[in-house]
């Protein structure tokens, strides 16, 4: 029995289950002679359906888990079919029901998704599982066991499962077993479905992973990266900055990817910013950086430049300024920041003029104007405003307990700020007047973060009870570019600070970040529709350090070999270290 165990662990390493360095045994080489029987050794664990004529089953296909440590029943040479027949497994009185974790009911994977793990929980007496995919039509592509409550197809089984769900839901099965051979019996089990678009994402996502609490990654900011993943790619994704000694923080890409903008203090100037050209390395020295305190510097007050974008085709940047934010730490990990602003106008400035300006339309001192976004096209600029109201001029929170009555009410919901999404020309800058967007404005919520599709045809945006950024109930939603009816995606996880949202070049997928798996954030992506319906999500597992979070996710497409790294100038990266740790205003 020794013997058998072993060639099982051998065999479910090259199946994909868990790693063994155990050599294959005599019984193992044996099989390998026995006559008729033409299996490939990675499909040794396999799911065998019942052949024509078989008593496996009342008038169907039935499907049954074949392992070598079952009495075999050898058919003989099957052509074509490389599988062997045998008897079901014992069933030990009713079933428990065992939960997969990943991926959920439902998922939809993109075409060019590399192999995920299939992950479940199991409170039964189970010592080892073994998994299936049923197919419509009969037809099992074979995956293997488990000792542990976990699978990794192999890339072969993961394409012939792709292929099979490009027009219908498969289904995912993991039976709990105990015992061995004959007295092996089934004791748990639990099934999902799972189906694959044809749409490919077809892109890189470009993230930032930083550790919890927020206010130890601002203590700590040399432990903050900056990486680019594909989701077609098992490889974890690259790190192309970290080690950063100033803060650096929300960035984006023009609409072809050759341009890169983002925030990045330099020595004691929170408003500096770079906009560099993505090349294999993208450089950023002195001649990348502006500052958005250059804009009106005369008047003394100084500005962060908050929640900038560029325009889609890199030649100008929206920025919010000479703003007032609430800010506010707590050491909850769902949780840790308030971050937000309750004054401040939209200005531009022009690369090719090199020059600031404000947005008609956007910067009127009686409203909080934040958030911009271009369209596609970047004929149109949609934001979010807000009446400023009794508001303080300056506000910020250190330490629970060390904060300004204000963001204290804030913190405990005495003290609400509710934005409305508007939309108006941006005339290559010379604005327009700005009209709220229907479906998201007056809605009694707060609206946030908004996002258009490549198309143009349809908007994304973020909707929580107050205030932006961070919200623990902020919730996605999607609604015609011209306004409509916000319909709530389906890939909301409740309570769980769904947001950071960006569509794929392609428009064909979302990529978000939510705490649906924990506190430590991690990323999603969602199926879009041409009609706007999204599907159930699946995760984009292993992008993410188990002891970091992730944020600010963006789509881009990049050529072979772009983007490899970012190379900040020593005198830049390191002007932060001197500095006291976090903002001080």
């Amino acid at each position: 029995m020794k013997r058998q165990r072993s060639y099982l662990r051998t065999e479910s390493r090259i199946n994909g289950s868990f790693e063994s360095d155990e050599r294959r045994t005599g019984l193992a080489r044996s099989f390998d002679r026995w006559p008729g029987i033409r299996v490939p050794v990675r499909r040794r664990l396999l799911l065998v359906r019942s052949l024509p004529g078989s008593t496996c089953g009342a008038g169907r296909r039935d499907v049954r888990i074949a392992t070598l440590w079952l009495s075999v029943l050898i058919i003989g040479p099957v052509a074509g079919l490389g599988i062997v027949q045998a008897p079901a497994l014992g069933i030990s009185g009713s079933l428990s029901a065992a939960r997969i974790t990943s991926p959920l009911d439902g998922a939809v994977f993109p075409r060019d998704f590399a192999p995920p793990t299939f992950r479940w929980e199991d409170e039964s007496r189970a010592t080892h599982w073994a998994v299936r995919v049923d197919i419509e039509g009969g037809h099992t592509p074979g995956l293997g066991s488990s000792p542990k409550p976990e699978y990794r197809p192999t890339p072969e089984a993961w394409e012939e499962i792709k292929r099979a769900s490009l027009q219908s839901d498969v289904v995912l099965t993991v039976t709990g077993q105990v015992g061995i051979g004959e007295a092996e019996q089934a004791v748990s089990r639990a099934s999902v479905r799972l189906r694959t678009s044809p749409d490919p994402v077809d892109a890189s996502i470009f993230f930032r992973e930083v550790p919890l609490p927020v206010a130890f990654a601002m203590d700590h900011k040399t432990w903050i990266r900056w990486r680019v993943g594909d989701v077609s790619s098992s490889a974890p994704p690259r790190t192309v900055l970290e080690k950063m000694g100033t803060c650096a923080n929300c960035h984006s890409f023009s609409r072809d990817g050759k341009s890169l903008a983002m925030d990045l203090d330099f020595a004691a100037d929170k408003g500096a910013y770079a906009i560099a050209d993505v090349g294999a390395d993208v450089r950023i020295g002195r001649p990348q950086l502006i500052s958005w305190n250059d804009y009106q510097r005369e008047d003394g007050q100084a500005t962060f430049g908050m929640l900038s974008t560029i325009s889609p085709d890199g030649r100008c940047v929206a920025s919010t300024v000479k703003e007032t934010i609430v800010l506010g730490f707590r050491p909850d990990l769902y949780c840790s920041q308030l971050f937000f602003p309750i004054r401040g106008i939209l200005v531009i400035y022009d690369r090719k003029e090199r020059a600031f300006r404000p947005l008609p339309g956007a910067d009127d001192s009686g409203f909080v104007q934040t958030n911009p976004v271009f369209s596609p096209d970047g004929l149109e600029i949609v934001f979010a405003r807000a009446p400023v109201g009794e508001s303080p001029p300056r506000a910020l929170a250190v330490e629970e307990g060390q904060s300004p009555a204000v963001v204290e009410d804030f913190w405990e919901g005495r003290r609400k700020i509710q934005y409305d999404l508007y939309r108006m020309p941006f005339n290559g800058g010379t604005g327009g007047e700005p009209k709220p967007l229907p479906g998201a404005s007056g809605n009694g919520k707060s609206n946030f973060f908004p996002r258009y599709s490549p198309d143009g045809k349809w908007i994304v945006f973020c909707q929580a009870d107050s205030m932006m950024l961070n919200r623990p109930d902020s919730l996605l939603y999607i609604l015609p570019a011209e306004g409509g009816v916000a319909r709530r995606l389906r890939c909301n996880a409740e309570g769980r600070m769904n947001s950071w949202h960006s569509f794929s070049p392609n428009g064909r997928w979302l990529v978000y970040a939510s705490k649906r798996a924990g506190p430590m954030t991690q990323m999603w992506l969602t199926h879009i529709d041409e009609n706007g319906e999204d599907s159930v999500p699946v995760q984009l597992e292993g992008f993410v350090a188990h002891d970091r979070a992730a944020n600010l996710p963006e789509f881009v497409k990049l050529g072979p070999g772009q983007l490899q790294s970012i190379q900040v100038e020593k005198v830049i990266r390191d002007s932060g270290l001197g500095l006291p740790k976090r903002p001080d205003r």
